[in-house]
Formats: structure tokens, sequence, C-alpha cells
């Protein structure tokens, strides 16, 4: 893990790249999976710089990103512009002193952004969104799904796969859920039943590309900016391809016993209708199979990072949600505060 001292150091070598000064006023604004810098490069132009977390993703994993979010944001995607290097390129590698890489990105900052909500928020239900902020959001990800389609797989594409075996395989991307250290042995039994009949029912569902193609994969509510033009949907840090649905589900996952829950998922459905009126029949079919799977990634994320602070909350706040999850799955019916999602 880098320090921020030490992030900040790596910053301040790779500026000169983007033909700022390495003096430039920074300030660290987001430390989880990777640093996050405002640079401040006078004149009242600013940046976003994020220092990508060590050893998470290869470099033809964030060039992809890199690549794919430029077209995005070329189509007019609610989404962060990058900001090319002197010599053209959308990122840059800094050596450490400790003989690792760095991979940096600059993007342009948006002004007078918040995120949409938090996740604690979102938990406990305290927060003041309405379900016109969801139907908002809704439009926002028909786009997104609509310029994917379009765009296809480029060549040289190199992301993870939120499938039936990332989300429920042998081997799921973020890690075992069941191996997560507070959980009891029938918790992990029950998770585990729950995988197998998960992976099975997933695999079954139609891969096409009008239900199937490159998808965010983490649009929590911190990951939304909220700005005076409207919602803006950044970090791809774990940005593949999945079903479509995957993205709605992930949305809604931590409102999962919100009591504006329903208000919220219709303001989504209808908003994401509005913006793709030839949505295929039976598209929302597997919401409740997407909203487990996409719980139990949280609890696999933490397996893979015990002792870590948002490990712990996941531990003491999201267990109980998935288990529910878990439960309503192994008795053959939808959670009762989601109103059945079929």
């Amino acid at each position: 893990m880098i320090s921020p001292t030490h992030a900040e150091a790596a910053l301040r070598q790779a500026l000169p790249r983007y033909g700022l000064p390495g003096t430039a006023p920074v300030e660290l604004v987001k430390y989880r999976e990777n640093h996050v810098f405002r640079v401040d490069a006078g004149q009242g132009a600013s940046y976003a710089a994020r220092l990508h977390r060590l050893g998470y993703r290869t470099e033809a994993e964030l060039s992809t990103e890199a690549a794919y979010l430029m077209e995005l944001a070329e189509r007019g995607l609610s989404v962060p512009r990058l900001i090319r290097t002197v010599d053209g390129q959308l990122n840059c590698t800094v050596e450490l002193a400790d003989g690792n890489a760095v991979v940096i990105d600059l993007q342009h900052w948006i002004p007078e952004a918040a995120p949409m909500g938090e996740i604690s928020e979102a938990l406990a239900g305290s927060d003041a969104l309405d379900g016109q902020d969801f139907q908002q959001l809704g439009r926002e990800l028909a786009k997104l799904h609509l310029a994917s389609m379009a765009i296809g797989i480029p060549e040289g594409f190199d992301r993870g796969a939120w499938d039936h075996e990332g989300l429920a395989g042998a081997s799921p991307l973020w890690g075992d859920p069941a191996k997560l250290s507070c959980l009891d042995a029938q918790q992990r039994e029950k998770i585990r039943r729950a995988m197998l009949s998960l992976h099975g029912r997933l695999g079954q569902l139609e891969c096409g590309p009008a239900v199937y193609g490159v998808i965010h994969a983490d649009l929590t509510p911190e990951n939304v900016l909220v700005s005076a033009a409207g919602p803006v949907l950044i970090d791809f840090d774990d940005f593949g391809t999945g079903w479509h649905l995957f993205d709605l589900a992930t949305v809604l996952f931590f409102y999962s016993a919100h009591p504006r829950l329903a208000e919220y998922r219709r303001g989504l459905e209808a908003g994401y209708r509005s913006e793709r009126a030839d949505v295929p029949a039976g598209f929302f079919d597997a919401w409740d199979d997407l909203l487990l799977g996409r719980g139990l990634t949280y609890l696999g994320w933490a397996a893979e990072r015990q002792g870590d602070e948002e490990a712990e909350f996941i531990e003491r706040k999201v267990v109980p949600v998935v288990m529910d999850l878990v439960e309503a799955h192994l008795a053959g019916a939808a959670p009762a505060a989601l109103g059945g999602g079929k």
C-alpha cells in the first residue's frame, strides 16, 4: 500500500508529463481503492488525479479503462473526461522508490458536484433522496448501456466478466464470500448452497447484446456525482462485461431495507425505460438473482481484506442484508421488502 505522502510525491513527478508544474497545489480528497487528488493548475483550471492501487489492475486493464472512458466521453456520456499527457497518452506510470510502479491518470475536475449519497445513509434509510433522483440516474444508465451496445467489445479489451462465474463461480471476481471470518458455520453453508444455486440460474440467462455487454459494475451512491448538469458516473475501476440489469441492481443494493425502496426502484426503472424504449421483454426478471450476486461480491471483497476498516463496516452492516437475501433465495421467495421483483 502506498502512503499518502508517497502518493503525492509520485503525482508531482507525473504532473510535468501533463504540461503542469510539479509544484502545483494538490489536495488529497479521497482514499479507498485509489488515491484521488485535486490539482489546481491556476486560472480556474482544476483536475482530478487518480493514483491506481498497486497490484490491483494490470497496465493492459488500466489502458482498457482509459480508452473506453474516453470513448464514452466523446459520445457525450456523463462521465469524467481524461486529459492526455504531452505525448498523447491517457495515463502514465511513475516508478516509486521501493521499485513498484504506480499508474496515474488525470481528469477534468467536475465543479460544484457532490456524491449522490453515502452507503451508510442508504443502509440506515436516513438519506434525503426521492424517486426523481433515481429517475435521472436511470436515464444516464440507459444512455451508458446504449453507448456500450453501439461500441461493442473493442479489440484488446481486457477486463473481468461479471457473469455467472464472476459472481458465483469457484473463483469470484472479488473473492469467496464464504471465507469471511465473521460468518459462522451455518452461514457459510447457506452461502455456499445459495452460490451453487445462483451459479446455475445465472448460467441460464440470456447473454445477447441487448441484455449483456460492457457495464459500470460498481454504481454505489458514492460513485454518482450530482452536478448542476445532472448525474455524472464516476469510478470505472471495476467496469467490465455483465448483464445490464446488474448495474441497476447495484444502484439499489444498499437501499434494500430502505422505507422508500419501492419509490426508488420505480424511479430508476422509469428513467431507464424513458431513454431505452426497446428494453427486451423479461429484462427485469433476474432482478433478485443479480441483487444477491451483487451482495455476495461485497462479502467476497471483505474476505480478501479482513482487518481493513471498510471490510469491518461490511461485516457489521452488510452481512445481515446479504444473509436476508441468501435466506430468501434458498426459500425460493423474493425478500418481502423488494416486493417480489418479478
